[in-house]
């Protein structure tokens, strides 16, 4: 009997199984040579179908049958030789049409379609393709007919080097094999394989760096000290690229170059290592957009991944992939990966491995997730190849965690001269009275150049107004997620606009613009919050040293909440504490290096982190990627119907109403969207958008809304989203 892998195609061909398995285990075996895995990846290929042996499945080609699981049938026949090396290979072949499950919460299925001849359900809620003893019998004769040589390896060499120390390494590995053996099925399985992207060229991206940093030097009409900095930042991580290291830290002071610095060391790195791609971290979209526009000056084959990446239909395979040579995504994105347990998500991984990756902002990780995220990150530096720099104005002081080492080599040893050349700032600290919003606005209205920062949106919204009664509207600006990405953008061109032609330009902004937005300000007022996050407000402020010093005044707002979550409180409460003892000095990384121990010091775990930990300790794949979220507040997704894109917005209006959301059209809306965490705002001026069906006349309950029609005034255009909330307001703006 011959047996088929999947139903004829249009011209008559039909795959046989022995095509399929042979296809996907060669390209297992070559995506696992990555890591010294291609032993265990390659059985996974070759055995990922075994139930397709059988003629429960056979007649689900026929269209006789359905509902059949084939995936635990590969599973079980591994199982059944009871060899522990084979429990990570049995998870992957077990989930890879389903999502991951540790092999103790396998074994009661797997034990029971070895033992019963009748039909088993399994955890998929399918019947078994295989039970009974005669089944996988007859099974393993055709599998033996079909590949005669095969014989399992022993145990002993599929044991992965270095040993695996503990669960969490030993549920990473697992998403390695389940990744090889994911992106091997389908590519194997695609009707045109995927086409294989170029190598990436460091010599030839070298070439090109050097000319655009040329360029700059000869065009920056920044401080020459600053430049000078800048020169030697670019140098010594060009430099550090030629270590053999894996695990790196950068810590220099916001201005100096840190971008083009990490691409120098990146190059390098390859160059010198052979590593064959890189990925670049980043925690904020508006932070990867400007990344990506200043990265693709130098790198051809820049790729995007993020929520809003708009990709054309024949580069969406790649993204799934991430075998790009040059690659930036999400911070989201890219550590969620190393804690999923679902084909779709973990498809990518094995393409991380051999990478250099750059995670800038650093300070970013939440304290309840560090742990867990560290450990990932360590092992995909000691046993996956990849080389990872930890880049950040406010390098955090990871030793500052309980029992926790941290071996990373700083790419600056000597940046405490950066930190005290580059005083470009005076900090004064307003901290022992409350000062009212009302009170800052009107210390603003006296600047031409100036931006406040604050916690909350509502205090954004509070100080606009307030600053809007004392200036006129064309010199006032409002930054915060209530933009969609479109608008914040326009906005952000054109306050760089009058600041570059010296016109009053005044800001008010919540966090969004604190990393990453090249913006300079003469002025500074910050709320008061974490160091990383005042120091990072700092960056903004005579970021190109036009003056001797900007001034910084931090400040307590009069307000009755002051900060969105009991972390960022305790960070600020930390700062105010060492003020009252010590004037802290911003610019002194010994400063940073306290504070966070303190941070890290009082920390002893919380609901978060204690379920996070606990389903790791039980090796619970679905709990443990449920638990791991950098973004806890997903929120409400609002299409809006920002003015300038009208047209765009109107006609997905139209096609989401009337046939649902496609992938298609969810990307053209992504510059159009708002997270709104306020649901009977939601309610009130919004109606729900479904994802559309296989069928025209399907549609499923999705998370996204589009604003109702006849309640456009909702999106202000210098506000965002927001609810008219009184004739004052409507009196002010519209």
């Amino acid at each position: 009997m011959v047996y088929y892998a999947k139903s004829a195609a249009k011209d008559g061909k039909q795959e046989t199984l022995r095509e399929h398995l042979t296809a996907v285990k060669e390209l297992c075996e070559t995506y696992g040579k990555d890591f010294e895995a291609e032993k265990a990846t390659g059985i996974c290929g070759l055995l990922h179908d075994f139930g397709k042996y059988g003629l429960p499945f056979q007649k689900v080609l026929e269209g006789t049958q359905q509902g059949i699981d084939h995936a635990s049938a590969g599973a079980a026949f591994l199982y059944a030789s009871g060899k522990k090396a084979f429990h990570p290979l049995i998870e992957a072949i077990a989930a890879h049409h389903s999502e991951l499950v540790s092999q103790e919460d396998l074994s009661g299925v797997l034990e029971s379609v070895l033992r019963n001849d009748g039909p088993v359900t399994t955890l998929c809620g399918k019947q078994a393709a295989l039970s009974g003893i005669k089944a996988y019998q007859e099974a393993a004769k055709a599998f033996q007919a079909d590949f005669p040589d095969y014989r399992l390896p022993a145990a002993k060499s599929l044991l992965p080097q270095p040993p695996l120390t503990g669960q969490e390494d030993s549920m990473l590995y697992t998403r390695m094999l389940f990744s090889c053996l994911v992106d091997a099925d389908y590519t194997a399985s695609a009707a045109v394989p995927p086409e294989e992207p170029a190598d990436l060229d460091p010599a030839a991206c070298l070439q090109r760096l050097y000319i655009h940093c040329n360029a700059l030097r000869e065009n920056s009409k920044a401080d020459s000290l600053l430049n000078e900095y800048r020169d030697q930042l670019f140098e010594q991580c060009g430099q550090a690229g030629e270590q053999d290291g894996r695990l790196f830290t950068l810590t220099a002071p916001t201005g100096t170059g840190k971008t083009l610095a990490l691409l120098h060391f990146a190059l390098r790195h390859c160059q010198h290592t052979g590593k064959r791609r890189i990925i670049v971290v980043l925690p904020f979209l508006s932070l990867i957009e400007q990344t990506a526009h200043e990265y693709r000056k130098i790198i051809p084959q820049v790729a995007e991944d993020h929520s809003q990446s708009k990709l054309p239909e024949d580069m969406r395979e790649h993204m799934a992939r991430w075998d790009q040579p040059f690659l930036i995504t999400t911070s989201e994105r890219f550590f969620e990966s190393l804690f999923a347990n679902h084909p779709a998500d973990c498809r990518k991984l094995h393409n991380i491995a051999n990478s250099v990756i750059l995670f800038d902002e650093a300070q970013s990780l939440p304290i309840s997730l560090l742990i867990p995220t560290l450990n990932a990150v360590k092992e995909l530096c000691t046993r996956y190849g990849c080389s990872m720099v930890f880049s950040t104005a406010t390098q955090p002081d990871y030793t500052g965690l309980r029992d926790f080492l941290w071996p990373a080599a700083e790419l600056l040893p000597k940046h405490q001269a950066f930190y005290e050349a580059l005083r470009r700032t005076k900090i004064r600290w307003e901290t022992d009275t409350a000062a009212p919003l009302e009170e800052i606005a009107e210390r603003m209205a006296q600047s031409g150049n100036v931006c406040a920062i604050v916690n909350l949106r509502a205090h954004a919204r509070k100080l606009y107004r307030a600053l809007a009664e004392r200036c006129p509207e064309d010199e006032i600006f409002l930054l915060s997620t209530d933009l969609c990405p479109a608008h914040r953008t326009k906005m952000i061109q054109t306050i760089r606009r009058r600041q570059k032609e010296h016109l009053p330009c005044r800001v008010v902004s919540t966090q969004c613009i604190e990393a990453g937005v090249d913006l300079d300000f003469a002025r500074m007022y910050r709320a008061l919050a974490p160091l990383e996050a005042i120091i990072q407000a700092a960056g903004r402020c005579n970021r190109n040293g036009e003056a001797v010093y900007g001034e910084v005044c931090v400040f307590v707002p009069a307000e009755e909440r002051l900060y969105p979550d009991s972390h960022y409180e305790n960070g600020a409460n930390i700062v105010r504490a060492m003020q009252k003892k010590q004037v802290i000095d911003i610019h002194d990384p010994e400063c940073i290096r306290r504070y966070y121990g303190q941070l890290y010091g009082l920390f002893r775990g919380d609901a978060k982190s204690r379920a996070l930990d606990k389903a790791i300790a039980e090796r619970d794949f679905p709990e443990a990627a449920a638990r791991y979220r950098l973004i806890q507040q997903r929120g409400f997704r609002v299409i809006v119907p920002y003015a300038e894109e009208r047209q765009v917005y109107e006609r997905i209006r139209a096609e989401g109403l009337q046939s649902g959301l496609t992938k298609a059209l969810l990307r053209e809306a992504a510059p159009l969207m708002v997270t709104c965490y306020d649901q009977k705002l939601v309610e009130q001026i919004c109606e729900p958008l479904c994802f559309a069906g296989k069928k025209r006349s399907e549609q499923w309950e999705s998370p996204y809304y589009i604003v109702l029609s006849g309640q456009d005034d909702c999106y202000h255009p210098k506000m965002g989203l927001c609810l008219p909330d009184g004739q004052q307001l409507q009196s002010i703006f519209w």
